[in-house]
């Protein structure tokens, strides 16, 4: 398994750990959300994700949700679980995503998941990068003292790579990642430059701030897009 995403998952299990009930029962950084919202949201990702892995290995595919409406009822109720059973589902997810990754024979990678029945449908091959997007932007979605300003310089690159083409729909304009020394196109070529620290950058282009810590060369920040639905052929967003 990457070694990356076996390192945010770490890191996430461990700060929720941390978190007592009262804690998990404050809200995070997410409108309408608490902490243990999050933490829901995250265990039962990896545990459709990996009941969809284990459905292509029997042959028998399966859509990570039944429906939007069953996803959001099963976020509400384990959100609502005692928070020894809200950690042990979490710590449980990783256990099983890294089982059914491990398990999943070289030449069913080509294919495809489907987010709900009928699509829209996902590469298998972005799996493994989607499961970490999870667990690194919601960790700090969680307001638990890890922010998007340590996030890992590979993972922010991974980040930007993705974003950037998940926000088409807006500008055209660019971003540069001072740090990395790395810029992206987002809609196009041309209109402003966006710079920044990639970690800032990143955080801004997944909707979360208001632009904290980056600069334009004609302005005010350009308005952002909303995120699109990705098919087969394209990376995947990261859910709420």
């Amino acid at each position: 398994m990457h070694s990356g995403l076996h390192d945010s998952a770490q890191a996430f299990n461990l700060t929720v750990d941390a978190l007592t009930a009262d804690q998990l029962a404050e809200p995070s950084l997410l409108p309408g959300w608490s902490r243990a919202h999050v933490v829901a949201h995250v265990a039962l990702n990896g545990e459709s994700l990996a009941a969809c892995l284990e459905g292509l290995r029997h042959e028998r595919p399966v859509p990570m949700y039944a429906s939007d409406e069953q996803r959001d009822a099963d976020i509400e109720e384990l959100a609502g679980a005692q928070a020894a059973d809200l950690r042990d589902r979490a710590l449980g997810a990783t256990t099983l995503f890294q089982e059914a990754v491990e398990l999943l024979p070289d030449e069913l990678w080509s294919g495809s998941i489907d987010r709900l029945p009928g699509g829209p449908a996902w590469p298998v091959a972005t799996v493994v990068a989607t499961r970490r997007r999870e667990l690194e932007i919601h960790h700090v979605d969680l307001g638990a003292a890890y922010t998007h300003r340590q996030w890992p310089h590979d993972f922010v690159a991974e980040l930007l790579d993705v974003v950037a083409v998940d926000h088409g729909s807006a500008g055209p304009f660019t971003v540069r990642a001072n740090d990395l020394g790395r810029s992206w196109e987002v809609g196009g070529t041309g209109g402003t430059t966006v710079s920044g620290s990639g970690a800032d950058l990143g955080w801004w282009l997944t909707g979360r701030g208001s632009g904290e810590g980056l600069a334009t060369d004609q302005g005010s920040l350009p308005r952002l897009g909303p995120w699109r639905r990705a098919s087969a052929t394209a990376v995947p967003t990261q859910e709420r």
